[in-house]
Formats: structure tokens, sequence, C-alpha cells
């Protein structure tokens, strides 16, 4: 009997350190603080449902590629080999350009590489005829990995690409 109990005992220690082992694991061990992506927009890639350009209710679709934070930082031309994952961003126009800083209502997915692992975000940019766009936008869940996700993630312009679209910068904060 004593020796069942610990059996037991030891099989309860060795569940409990694989458990811990688990929750700490590479793929779950990533700063949530500090993860960052950077976005390829592929300008071939967009879809107007009606007249091109930032008129209030035009929608859009646009695909781009992801890759490591500071990948992108040289503003590439084309898009670099090997991204670790596609980009969707569906949006609205809410603004005119001709009040020289129409807005756009985004949401916007982070395949990782697929819809297994992602991460979706929405909410409004602004100042699109600019250089300097930086927005905050509402992190609004995940899967995989991601699947607790939420908070926040800041978007930034690198430049413009050789597609004619951006290469943008993100990095997520995660609410606690």
């Amino acid at each position: 009997m004593q020796k069942c109990v610990w059996s037991l005992s030891t099989l309860g220690v060795v569940i409990g350190i694989a458990i811990a082992t688990l929750s700490i694991s590479p793929a779950n061990a990533q700063d949530m603080q500090n993860l960052r992506f950077d976005v390829f927009i592929d300008a071939n890639t967009i879809y107007f449902s009606g007249p091109p350009g930032p008129n209030p209710g035009t929608t859009f679709i646009v695909t781009g590629y992801i890759y490591p934070g500071g990948a992108l930082a040289s503003n590439p031309q084309q898009p670099p080999a090997n991204p670790i994952g596609e980009w969707t961003c569906r949006g609205t126009f809410t603004r005119n350009a001709s009040e020289q800083r129409p807005e756009v209502f985004t949401i916007q997915e982070f395949y990782l590489p697929d819809d297994t692992t992602a991460i979706a975000t929405e909410g409004i940019e602004h100042g699109l005829v600019g250089p300097h766009h930086h927005d905050v936008r509402a992190t609004i869940g995940g899967t995989g990995i991601y699947q607790n996700v939420k908070g926040q993630n800041r978007e930034v312009r690198i430049g413009v690409n050789g597609t004619g679209l951006f290469n943008l910068s993100f990095t997520f904060t995660q609410s606690h």
C-alpha cells in the first residue's frame, strides 16, 4: 500500500511538472507585451466595392505578408522570401479624401500561418494621406496560442513599397 501511495504522489509531481512545462513552452512564452510583426501590403490584391478612392462608404479588402518585427525596417520594395504568415485587411472609408485626412474603419487578421493560429484587430485608422501614420487599435482576439489575446496594438507606417502600398510595423500589448 505504501508503495502505491508513493507511486501516486510521484505521478502527481510528474504530471504537475508536465503541466507547468506546457504553460511556459516556447509557443506560449512569447512576451505579449512586446509581440511585434511587420506587414508588406501588396497593392496588387486590393479590391474596392465601388470606385477606388477614399469616399465615405467605399469598402475594400487587401492582403499582405507577415514577417517578424523589424524585418521590413529597411522598407523593401518587393516582399522578402519566407513570410511567417498572411495578413488580410477589410475596411470602410468613413471620411472623404477632400478633407485631407481620410479615415477608414478596418478589421485586420494576422494568420500565423493560418486561421488556427491568428490574431484579429479592429479600429479607426487616421492620416492615410501623410507619411506619419501611427494608430492605436483594439486587439479583439485570436486562435491557437493567441486564443486569449486582448488589448491593443500600435500600427506604424514604415514606408511605401514597390507595389504602391505600405510596409507597416505592429506592436501588440496584452491586457491583464
